[in-house]
């Protein structure tokens, strides 16, 4: 502790610290020691390094460097546009020469910038390739663009896109040509291109814009006229107004006058004068209306309309008014009008009548007359002779409608026979259809009971013909014809009918014999798919091994069906046989084993001859 310090705090707190300044008296006194200068003679003097030795080192290690440097190194060009763009490269230790570096393999950062252009910077990778290149195009910054006019407020149109009204600042434009269209109302358009250099300067564009009108003087008789351009009152006659040079509609008009109207251009800048406009006195307007409505209206023989209706018709002079509506007498009138005045023309058509007498079965069946409802068949109306819209309707059956014109003076008949529900569905079914192989084929709706089989008493009855009622409910098509060996042909072509001792059973029309029940199946499927329907029979490598009862394909007829087809009249009466009820045949209607065949078969049919002994 120095004195100072001692000082300082005996001020402060001289009552303690009194004692312990004497101890610290004592404590500090001074001990001489023993000292021995050094000899001089036994000093040794310190070395010193050699200098060149040193710098020869340095100069060697930094050579090496600079040579691993060079071997370990790419040459890479680096080339910027703008030419004045400078180039930054940091990341490592790098060597230029104009747009040449030396760089060894690594990443660096490159930093392209130049004024006007948006600034480049990004990774540069160097790899082990001896040559590298790097081509860096700087972009250049948006311009500006301002825009004024004479007059202002002209629409500015850049690239197809609506930028605004002058005097217009457009910032930020990409450098590049653009297509500038301005135009004002009643002015020529501008259009051009313009080069917008960027490098964020601003570009400033003056246009002065030339009137697109010429004036045109109008005068009138009587004068005073209004005179109205595009919809916007001018003034009144004489009057000197500007019309486009692309056309504007021109009207003149004055109280209880016609309104002169037209479409007129001035070329832009030119004075023209059209002739003097004579207005006619206005036009009157007649209201015609009928009961009914809906007539036709001549005008002097001129077809004007229906009623009701509104027409403008020149003043002072006469005119015939006529209407005519179908079932209804023509009715005329002569008229008058005066320039200014509004008329009604009403006139009550007389019907010219006819009369229908409407019956309908069943019976209750309600009619609608027009789309409406006039009560109960029979009923008979009186009409008026136009057309007119018949409908019987009757719940469960499908309604009928039809169009009648009744005829003055005379009565007609009109007759309806409602149809089933069911009818209706079945009449909407063809009636004859055309098979694949071209049979005609028949369409058929049994749903009877019927009688097969022959008693025990008939000519030619056989042990196993018993008596039995059958019933028949699904309806079906049946060939009108036997199959014939021509349209058996396009499914097997290879089929051969034979012949029967020397008689040929392969003419074209001759049905087709000699194939077994399978074969003819498969043609029934065959037909099927050519129809696009379900086969009837379920096919397996060749054979039928099933059927598919609900299929709607061709099949085979049961014996049931072709008894019944075969045997049933018109009238839904059944027949014994299907010429009749005499066996033999009196006549010749049928292809069987007649006394012909004689040779050909053991059975044949006593007394009747075909004339044929094999197929027809």
């Amino acid at each position: 502790m120095s004195s100072t310090d001692t000082e300082q705090h005996s001020a402060q707190e001289p009552l303690r610290e009194a004692p312990r300044q004497a101890e610290d008296a004592a404590d500090n006194t001074i001990e001489p020691i023993d000292f021995r200068p050094v000899d001089a003679s036994t000093g040794k003097r310190r070395k010193r390094l050699p200098l060149l030795p040193l710098l020869i080192t340095s100069v060697v290690l930094l050579g090496g460097l600079v040579l691993w440097f060079l071997l370990t190194s790419r040459a890479v060009t680096i080339t910027a546009t703008p030419d004045n763009a400078q180039i930054k490269l940091s990341g490592g230790l790098t060597f230029a020469l104009a747009d040449h570096y030396l760089l060894r393999p690594g990443q660096y950062r490159l930093q392209v910038t130049a004024a006007g252009y948006i600034p480049y910077d990004n990774a540069l990778e160097i790899t082990d390739d001896a040559l590298q290149t790097q081509s860096i195009t700087l972009k250049k910054m948006p311009g500006h663009l301002d825009i004024l006019t004479t007059p202002d407020s002209a629409a500015v149109i850049i690239d197809g896109e609506q930028k605004g009204v002058t005097p217009l600042t457009i910032a930020r434009l990409a450098a590049g040509d653009y297509q500038l269209v301005v135009s004002a109302p009643r002015y020529l358009p501008i259009e051009q291109t313009i080069t917008i250099e960027g490098l964020d300067r601003t570009q400033q564009l003056l246009f002065e814009l030339k009137p697109n009108w010429g004036d045109m003087i109008f005068t009138s008789e009587p004068t005073g006229a209004t005179v109205t351009v595009a919809g916007s009152v001018q003034g009144t006659t004489p009057l000197t107004v500007p019309i486009l040079a692309t056309g504007e509609q021109v009207e003149i008009s004055l109280p209880a006058h016609k309104t002169w109207q037209k479409t007129l251009s001035v070329p832009a800048g030119e004075h023209r004068e059209w002739p003097p406009v004579t207005l006619l006195p206005a036009d009157a307007r007649v209201h015609i209306s009928s009961r009914p409505s809906g007539a036709n209206i001549t005008i002097n023989g001129q077809y004007s309309g229906t009623t009701p209706t509104s027409l403008a018709l020149t003043p002072d002079k006469g005119y015939k008014v006529s209407l005519f509506l179908n079932g209804y007498q023509r009715a005329s009138r002569q008229l008058k009008v005066e320039s200014g005045t509004e008329r009604k023309l009403s006139i009550d058509l007389k019907p010219r009548l006819g009369t229908l007498n409407i019956t309908a079965k069943p019976l209750g069946a309600q009619l609608y007359v027009g789309g409406k409802l006039r009560g109960k068949a029979p009923l008979s109306l009186t009409l008026p002779a136009r057309p007119w819209q018949l409908e019987v309707r009757h719940t469960g059956y499908t309604s009928q409608a039809r169009t009648v014109t009744p005829k003055p003076g005379i009565e007609q008949k009109i007759d309806f026979t409602l149809k089933t529900e069911d009818e209706t569905r079945w009449a909407r079914i063809p009636a004859v259809i055309t098979s694949p192989a071209g049979q005609k084929l028949k369409l058929f709706q049994p749903n009877t009971t019927f009688t097969m089989g022959a008693s025990r008493r008939e000519q030619g009855r056989r042990a196993n013909e018993i008596l039995r009622d059958v019933t028949l409910k699904r309806p079906f098509y049946l060939s009108t014809t036997e199959v014939s060996n021509e349209q058996f042909s396009k499914f097997s072509s290879r089929h051969s009918s034979s012949n029967a001792n020397g008689n040929t059973l392969n003419y074209p029309s001759q049905p087709v014999v000699n194939l077994s029940w399978t074969s003819a199946a498969l043609f029934c499927n065959w037909m099927s798919k050519q129809d696009k329907l379900e086969p009837f029979y379920i096919e397996s490598n060749g054979d039928v091994t099933g059927i598919q009862q609900q299929a709607l394909g061709y099949r085979l007829p049961t014996e049931a069906e072709w008894a019944w087809a075969a045997r049933r009249q018109a009238d839904g009466s059944m027949l014994k046989f299907p010429w009749g009820s005499d066996f033999p045949p009196t006549s010749k209607v049928a292809n069987i084993a007649d006394r012909s065949a004689a040779t050909l078969v053991a059975r044949t049919v006593n007394g009747y001859n075909d004339g044929h002994i094999v197929s027809a």
